[in-house]
């Protein structure tokens, strides 16, 4: 009699909490949300998104949920429809207890500002290769990049190039902005005008800056900080400088099977820096030096 009782009572409490489990979920599908809650989880630097622009995105697509019931909203819908915002560059949504709808947003995070000759337009570009047109109303201080970027080479390509600079703060203020002719010929053009750096490929960064340190300490201050058009550290052991003259410089044919072609011989110097046809060239007064001691930590 007392085992039966026992069963009895376990019956009634398994059927009251299925009954709770019934009524609960009906009572769920009958809830609304109340609100919808935004979070910019990176708004510390450039604020360009902010919580109006998302619902209006929200609103565009007619998936804004506020007032409609809980059980319509489909979290996954609004994440993708939100991540292909070009100002948006992750989103998390979820329901919360209180039948809120919350989107934790991290807005677009640009690495570079494109100039692109082929398509003929500007934009920004993240580090997952994602574009963002370039808009009047706000300014990303990123490293600008010229080129035409509508074949094989993407602007992404030269983020050895832009993290090698922007790891080294002294760089930074060398550097106003990059220049692409081809995979072969990435250059820079620096803040001491007169000239432009061709750095040719991404690899051997390091030993090329250490070239290019050498050849402003030792050869430029004889030659003229004007007395070239290109600083080429294309090539091992060499630095190849263009000097400015009504002469055509010479420039290597790009090939894309062959990474580094060296120019013909008498362009050379023996010497390991650059060769040239002058003795002297003008010495114009600069502050190209003090830029250049800041940059290479020159004595």
């Amino acid at each position: 009699m007392k085992r039966t009782v026992q069963c009895l009572i376990l019956l009634v409490i398994v059927v009251l909490l299925a009954s709770a489990a019934v009524w609960a979920d009906y009572c769920s599908q009958l809830e609304v949300c109340r609100q919808v809650d935004v979070v910019i989880l990176n708004n510390d630097s450039v604020a360009f998104v902010s919580r109006n622009g998302i619902i209006k995105e929200l609103e565009a697509n007619n998936i804004y949920p506020e007032g409609k019931l809980v059980s319509s909203i489909d979290t996954d819908s609004i994440e993708d429809i939100l991540d292909r915002c070009e100002y948006l560059e992750s989103v998390e949504c979820f329901v919360s207890n209180t039948n809120r709808l919350v989107i934790a947003a991290r807005q677009f995070m640009p690495v570079m500002r494109v100039y692109d000759r082929g398509a003929g337009s500007v934009y920004y570009v993240n580090r997952n290769g994602k574009h963002m047109a370039v808009d009047g109303r706000y300014h990303i201080d990123v490293p600008v990049v010229e080129g035409d970027f509508t074949g094989n080479f993407k602007p992404l390509r030269l983020m050895p190039l832009l993290n090698y600079v922007e790891s080294d703060t002294s760089l930074v203020g060398l550097v106003s902005m990059y220049t692409v002719r081809d995979s072969n010929n990435v250059c820079f053009v620096p803040t001491i005008c007169g000239h432009i750096v061709n750095v040719g490929d991404m690899s051997n960064l390091e030993s090329k800056f250490k070239k290019l340190k050498l050849f402003y300490n030792k050869v430029i201050p004889s030659k003229g900080w004007d007395a070239y058009t290109e600083i080429s550290l294309k090539w091992d052991y060499q630095v190849v400088g263009t000097l400015r003259s009504k002469r055509t410089p010479y420039f290597a044919p790009y090939n894309p099977d062959e990474d580094e072609q060296a120019p013909p011989l008498e362009s050379v110097g023996i010497d390991g820096t650059a060769s040239d046809d002058k003795k002297d060239a003008d010495k114009p007064k600069s502050n190209a030096a003090a830029v250049v001691k800041k940059a290479f930590n020159a004595n």
